[in-house]
């Protein structure tokens, strides 16, 4: 592609973000000040046609980009803007407001942020491979009744209530701590096995014969520790942009964006460095979803100096401003990393 051609495809879709409306060559003859014909711009604006890179809605229309269009000016043309000194202080003020546990902190980070770039926003935390199990403890809620409470290095807290067949004394409750303390010991979670599992039944089988049912809810606690979640906000402003007022097209992405598994796969692929872009039938050929093709993405993964934590993005329609959306998604994401470095690792 001529850089004249290069020019005249930036400026066809940095207008149609911005506006919506097919690009004229008349408009772009007076936006570049190209010393050349009005012919010239035409022939050019067939040739990305052709190419596949440009679309005409209609005979007398102006052209728009076509997901290859979008392709080519993301790879080759995009240039990332620095973010405004507001941006970047409502993003630090986002982070920095914050006092919530790990678990809870990522959900309001990603409802601010949401919030501020004006897109719908989403999140994948991972489990940290360095985070371990500090306590374990049985509480006595009721006679009848305990709570299960696991706390981890990185602040995680998970609770889960039972109701017992059997009367339990305070020492009796005591006793079966300390087994639990015996077996913690600090473990890394994500190195937790079955084997693991059957270590505490058989301690609880020799030591609390009326406990073994606990291993039970010892497992289901650490697998949901284990598991990637998904944090979705905002999801309403996917309705506010015009490629996705027709019904069955707001139904889709609803539906999209309500699937954890496939937002998980689609955050959490491809390469951990810098900031990436999938656009179109990029992102539903890797799900295997034809309906969102209308959708743009920007993502970036986030972590710590033994590896990836989770990702964070924003999604938009195919004309999002991915200049703008990727600054904002890289910015935020070092603020989130530095932040979960001082206060949860």
């Amino acid at each position: 592609m001529k850089p004249r051609q290069q020019a005249i495809l930036k400026t066809v879709v940095e207008s149609y973000i911005e506006n919506g409306e097919p690009v004229s060559s008349k408009y772009i003859l007076q936006k570049e000040g190209l010393d050349v014909s009005s012919a010239t711009i035409r022939n050019d604006l067939a040739y990305l046609e052709k190419k596949g890179y440009l679309h005409q809605p209609h005979t007398s229309a102006g052209r728009v980009p076509t997901e290859a269009g979008y392709r080519f000016y993301v790879d080759h043309l995009l240039e990332l803007p620095s973010l405004d000194m507001k941006t970047t202080e409502a993003l630090v003020a986002a982070v920095s407001s914050i006092n919530a546990t790990a678990d809870d902190f990522l959900k309001e980070a990603i409802t601010m942020f949401s919030r501020i770039t004006g897109y719908t926003s989403a999140a994948v935390v991972q489990q940290n491979d360095s985070d371990r199990i500090m306590r374990m403890e049985v509480i006595k809620t009721a006679d009848d009744m305990i709570n299960l409470v696991v706390i981890t290095k990185s602040g995680k807290v998970k609770n889960s209530f039972c109701r017992l067949y059997f009367l339990a004394t305070d020492e009796d409750i005591q006793d079966l701590n300390d087994t639990l303390g015996h077996y913690v010991q600090q473990a890394a979670i994500t190195q937790l096995s079955d084997a693991d599992f059957d270590e505490l039944e058989k301690l609880l089988s020799i030591k609390q014969k009326n406990w073994e049912f606990l291993v039970g809810m010892v497992k289901n606690i650490v697998h949901s520790i284990k598991r990637p979640k998904v944090i979705v906000s905002g999801q309403s402003h996917m309705l506010s942009h015009p490629e996705f007022y027709e019904i069955h097209k707001a139904q889709n992405i609803m539906s999209f964006l309500s699937r954890e598994d496939m937002l998980c796969h689609i955050l959490t692929s491809g390469d951990s460095d810098g900031v990436h872009i999938k656009i179109g039938s990029e992102i539903g050929d890797e799900i295997g979803d034809e309906t969102l093709g209308d959708m743009g993405l920007v993502i970036r993964k986030y972590g710590d100096d033994l590896g990836t934590l989770g990702a964070l993005s924003i999604f938009g329609p195919t004309r999002m401003d991915y200049g703008k959306g990727a600054s904002q998604v890289d910015y935020f994401a070092r603020c989130i990393e530095k932040f979960l470095k001082e206060h949860y690792m």
